[in-house]
């Protein structure tokens, strides 16, 4: 290589703006080696100057060596290591403090993006500065290769790329009660850190709540032709049943508040409530699963917010969404929570 092509290279890293791209791993080579498979698709990236933020979240594989040597090919790689606090929001907010670049990308591990993504991701800002996030288009797959759907910000078909914007408050109206749009975007920087992943108490999806006062943040929303392809594991941490699945009820109960507060509760109140009913059945259930590995503090304290979130329910709501015998059947269980709890301890 010559000397001139490095300094022409150099000069263009330096009068584009630094985008982190940040990266949480935790045991990712024994889940699939994605390790290797997301550091081919980011480091092989058209943009160039980026900083990798990669936070080994108390990986006990080999996570930590692959990343190191990666970073010895890379010097754009950063690594962290902090120890594992059991919930993600805690390494995607170690990620969002290290992050320094006028721009700010979240990538899942077990993800890939196309090697234009980023570089389509900026130029769409270029094109329209009054936005504050630019989505690739995303597809989710199933690990067979099966595509489940594709979005270009909402579902859609995707015969031919159209730009889309909205505002982020609209795109947050949207996800009440469920996920309308799909989002994985490039952030400004002042938008991405509004609002920590801290969030006051651990969750296992406390990321959603901290996703959506972000989303508000932002004047617009923006979409791009670039590809993020995001997979469903069926064997990932997030679809094994677990104690922290009672946590869909808690943050259903910290949502509706949340949304009240907002005022976008009114208009998507049935989809919400009855979202947070069947989210109650399955924490219910979880909890008498795992009950009996419970000390006696755990089950008090789990059964307390089990019993609040029932509490907030709109019954009402949630029963003239059901016609028929299912009507009377959940109209009975609704009644009481007793009842309910009861009723599915027994029922398999």
């Amino acid at each position: 290589m010559s000397n001139q092509l490095i300094l022409d290279i150099c000069t263009n890293m330096q009068a584009l703006p630094l985008i982190s791209i940040i990266t949480t791993y935790y045991n990712s080579v024994q889940l699939g080696d994605f390790v290797k498979s997301s550091m081919n698709c980011l480091l092989n990236q058209t943009y160039s100057n980026i900083e990798f933020i990669c936070v080994n979240d108390g990986s006990t594989d080999s996570t930590l060596n692959d990343l190191e040597y990666f970073a010895k090919k890379d010097s754009r790689i950063k690594i962290y290591t902090k120890e594992n606090q059991r919930y993600a929001q805690y390494s995607k907010a170690y990620g969002q403090d290290k992050a320094t670049g006028e721009f700010i990308f979240l990538f899942d591990h077990d993800d890939l993006i196309d090697f234009d993504t980023i570089e389509k991701c900026y130029q769409t800002f270029l094109t329209h500065p009054e936005l504050d996030i630019v989505s690739p288009i995303v597809i989710t797959k199933f690990t067979d290769g099966k595509i489940k759907n594709t979005h270009n910000i909402y579902q859609s078909d995707l015969k031919k790329f159209e730009f889309k914007k909205f505002t982020g408050s609209q795109i947050m109206k949207d996800t009440v009660g469920r996920y309308d749009n799909h989002i994985r975007g490039l952030y400004r920087k002042k938008v991405f850190k509004s609002h920590s992943y801290r969030f006051t108490e651990p969750l296992l999806n406390g990321d959603e709540i901290v996703e959506r006062l972000i989303l508000e943040e932002a004047r617009f929303v923006g979409s791009c032709d670039a590809v993020y392809t995001h997979y469903i594991h069926s064997d990932s941490s997030s679809k094994l049943i677990s104690p922290k699945k009672i946590d869909f009820a808690r943050t259903d109960y910290l949502l509706r508040k949340l949304f009240k507060e907002k005022g976008i509760y009114d208009d998507r109140r049935p989809i919400f409530e009855f979202t947070a009913y069947k989210n109650l059945v399955n924490a219910i259930k979880v909890f008498h699963h795992f009950s009996k590995n419970m000390n006696s503090e755990e089950k008090l304290l789990q059964k307390k917010r089990l019993q609040e979130s029932y509490t907030k329910l709109d019954k009402k709501i949630v029963t003239s969404q059901f016609r028929g015998f299912a009507k009377i059947y959940n109209t009975l269980l609704l009644s009481d929570f007793s009842l309910l709890f009861t009723f599915y301890k027994y029922k398999k």
